[in-house]
């Protein structure tokens, strides 16, 4: 169990990421729908009774806050505005943004740190920045030094089938990961199939002219994205910005 000495309020705290982030940490306040039968009650970790809008969390408890939004797009503007207003740091965990939403979330970052999220784990943070990265660099290097390289990326995407949004927002962001550094030109494919029963199982294929390279990540348990808030630990620390886990991974070394 983690506890920060800075405070968190979930937003979302019932739904499966929020309650996978409760299981691992001490918040002070959450929020869910004003339908939800659980509003007005005080669950495990939740140091206060579930509240059905930041606004009814009281101004002086908001020193050394930081807000991690576990909840949807739908809830996005009202966090935005929450977050700005009292100049608060911001966790986006949430995934199934649109375009305009993301552009919105570049433009708070003039004004706070925020942390954007869609996978918190620290296991995809390495294999970004350790696996696919050297891949990819490899790839780099052979196409200067042999212009008649063939290559093509293909990403599969497995979750749950609750999940709302497809391609996942990992998916999404190991797409712009790999584009940043092979070129925009390149075409990537990405395959979402659901199940039963999967947590978040990514898939990288580097496929070549005669073989292919895959590469995986595999969640076993929601528990590691509720682990992986102790990187927004370090948010206070930080000039207002837009952050990656990766960037503040070797603030936790």
């Amino acid at each position: 169990m983690t506890n920060f000495q800075n405070d968190l309020i979930l937003v979302g705290a019932t739904g499966k990421l929020g309650t996978s982030i409760l299981r691992t940490n001490k918040v002070s306040y959450g929020t869910c729908s004003s339908e939800n039968p659980l509003l007005g009650k005080k669950i495990d970790n939740l140091a206060h009774p579930l509240l059905s809008s930041l606004s009814e969390i009281p101004k002086d408890k908001l020193n050394r806050s930081i807000v991690i939004d576990a909840s949807s797009p739908e809830n996005f503007s009202n966090v935005h505005e929450f977050c700005l207003s009292n100049k608060i740091p911001l966790v986006l965990a949430s995934t199934g943004h649109s375009s305009e939403q993301i552009e919105n979330l570049k433009s708070l970052s003039e004004d706070i740190a925020i942390l954007h999220a869609p996978n918190l784990s620290r296991g995809i943070a390495f294999f970004k920045s350790k696996i696919l990265k050297t891949i990819i660099d490899d790839i780099a290097k052979n196409s200067i030094n042999n212009s008649h390289i063939n290559y093509s990326v293909k990403i599969i995407e497995i979750h749950h089938d609750k999940k709302k949004d497809a391609p996942s927002g990992t998916a999404l962001d190991l797409k712009q990961f790999i584009e940043f550094h092979l070129g925009k030109d390149i075409d990537i494919k990405i395959e979402s199939l659901r199940d039963k029963s999967s947590v978040g199982r990514h898939e990288v294929i580097f496929r070549f002219d005669n073989e292919e390279i895959f590469v995986t990540h595999n969640a076993l348990s929601r528990d590691i994205f509720g682990e992986g808030v102790r990187h927004s630990h370090f948010l206070h620390q930080k000039k207002p910005g837009l952050y990656s886990v990766e960037d503040l991974l070797t603030e936790d070394n």
